[in-house]
């Protein structure tokens, strides 16, 4: 029976989601693009006018879906507070397909376009077994025990989500950091604005980059020669006989991802439900994503799209159900005009990431709330594989760049980085200042951010952290004698108390029962 409680169309925290949503599937995007230009020589008339479209398509399927299914369920609810599982492009399919499938037919063949096309068919086969798959693999999933699925995703979202972003993050310090430092000062500070966070952090993210000089506008001159406007294209002729010779050989690969995938969607539904949300259900998000794969690959895209983890983070954050609708008018946007060179050219990459780290924080503390204690060496056990491997398949010379920035003095930056943020939760402003500070004397003596210490041939500080640190000093001290934010905290601090006694009231009163 549907209930007469309003459900909000869009609000101030979708518009955080939408963002961050969109960014991060598009930062795939972005390097697919890279990828297909660069390395396939492919023109840009079909990237832009082909595949960026068909982009568009599968998101609109998607999303919208989403959005419509999960206003339903608010609605049906009484609930207009219910936030959607999110979902967007895929980054395991999507680079599975790009190097495993679509380069090896390029460098065989030769032909950039035959392999494009290859990609597009794997993708719809890749669809219609993710959508077999999502009726099949639950029924293989219940004799698996929650430490072991949400340990996995837990080592999934420390990998993909916290792993991946951090290196991005970490390459710009002066860029990333400050930008992560804005983001957890609002959410985990619990900071009222009235702008969404992850706004606030991109603008200060961009500015610093535009300012420091990491931006040129010779880039966004050139980008403007992709601006134009394409409408899809219906690309069912790229189903021919010699295409399909070509996919046949791959499909090993199409139905272990994709199942692989199924599984990953699986467990991005069971992080609502352990939130709370116990009444979702996987079958017909799964389904969505699989036909949103199928009709995308129609008009010309081979990039996956999927069921995201990280919705701990988005609840957090307050998002809806209206999120689906803005990170579908921002790929309009960017799909139809050729924007996507253009927002590349305008905005660093290490202001977004510091979003998906969040996320991924969010989700990896998750997988140790809904499990009891004694399950807690089984998580970490269970999400080692995954970071494992992530860190295997990028031990190679040159990747992970950024990492280098904590492999020096590792254990001074663990403690002074976990003091800035605890004191960040905690509102206590000045310690955060004296935390940098210290962050600041031990990076100018070598003792972290430094190969070697002071005096030796070796000693080469991090300037970017030096710069980090000090800045961070400076605000947080200015922070603590304008007393900011300290009735809003005390009130949240009050209202959590209250929280606490009411739920042990009532294990008392049921234990009594």
């Amino acid at each position: 029976m549907a209930s007469n409680v309003k459900i909000p169309l869009f609000k101030k925290a979708d518009l955080d989601a939408s963002i961050g949503v969109f960014f991060d599937g598009f930062s795939k995007v972005i390097v697919a693009i890279a990828i297909l230009v660069g390395t396939f020589g492919m023109e840009s008339s079909t990237v832009f006018g082909v595949m960026m479209p068909g982009v568009m398509i599968s998101v609109i399927v998607l999303n919208g879906g989403l959005w419509y299914y999960y206003r339903r369920i608010a609605q049906q609810r009484g609930d207009a507070g219910l936030t959607a599982v999110p979902a967007g492009l895929q980054a395991g399919r999507m680079f599975i397909w790009l190097y495993s499938i679509m380069l090896p037919v390029f460098l065989s063949t030769g032909d950039a376009m035959l392999a494009f096309k290859v990609g597009v068919v794997a993708h719809f086969i890749g669809g219609a077994v993710f959508v077999a798959g999502a009726f099949v693999v639950p029924l293989i999933l219940k004799i698996v025990p929650a430490g072991a699925l949400f340990g996995s995703l837990a080592g999934g979202a420390m990998a993909f989500l916290i792993l991946q972003s951090m290196d991005g993050t970490l390459k710009m310090p002066l860029i990333g950091w400050l930008s992560l430092i804005v983001l957890f000062v609002i959410y985990l500070g619990k900071i009222n604005v009235k702008l969404p966070a992850a706004l606030i952090a991109i603008v200060v993210g961009a500015a610093i980059a535009w300012v420091t000089g990491e931006m040129s506008f010779s880039a966004v001159t050139d980008s403007l020669a992709n601006l134009s406007f394409h409408l899809p294209k219906f690309t069912i002729g790229y189903f021919s006989g010699d295409v399909l010779k070509q996919v046949i050989m791959f499909l090993p690969i199409i139905i272990v991802f994709s199942l692989n995938e199924v599984i990953t969607g699986i467990q991005a539904v069971e992080q609502a439900r352990e939130c709370g949300d116990t009444f979702f259900t996987t079958t017909t998000p799964l389904v969505l994503s699989g036909c949103a794969s199928m009709v995308g690959a129609l008009f010309g895209s081979p990039l996956a799209v999927g069921l995201y983890w990280g919705y701990p983070g988005w609840k957090e954050m307050k998002a809806g159900t209206g999120y689906h609708l803005g990170i579908t008018a921002l790929y309009a946007v960017v799909s139809l005009t050729g924007l996507s060179a253009i927002i590349n050219a305008f905005i660093p990459e290490a202001t977004v990431l510091p979003i998906l780290v969040f996320v991924g924080i969010s989700s990896y503390t998750q997988a140790f709330n809904v499990v009891k204690r004694k399950y807690f060496p089984a998580v970490v056990m269970a999400s080692l594989p995954l970071v494992i491997d992530f860190i295997s398949d990028n031990v190679a010379e040159g990747s992970l760049a950024g990492f280098s920035a904590f492999t020096d003095g590792s254990a001074f930056i663990g403690l002074v980085v976990g003091c800035i943020f605890v004191f960040i939760i905690d509102n206590a402003w000045l310690k955060a200042s004296i935390a940098n500070l210290a962050g600041l004397a031990l990076t100018g003596i070598g003792m972290m951010h430094s190969p070697g210490v002071l005096f030796t041939d070796t000693y080469a500080p991090d300037l970017g952290f030096i710069a980090v640190y000090a800045i961070c000093a400076v605000v947080f001290l200015a922070l603590h004698f304008l007393k900011f934010n300290r009735k809003s905290y005390e009130a949240s601090l009050a209202e959590e108390g209250a929280q606490e006694k009411a739920e042990l009231e009532a294990q008392l009163a049921a234990f009594k029962e």
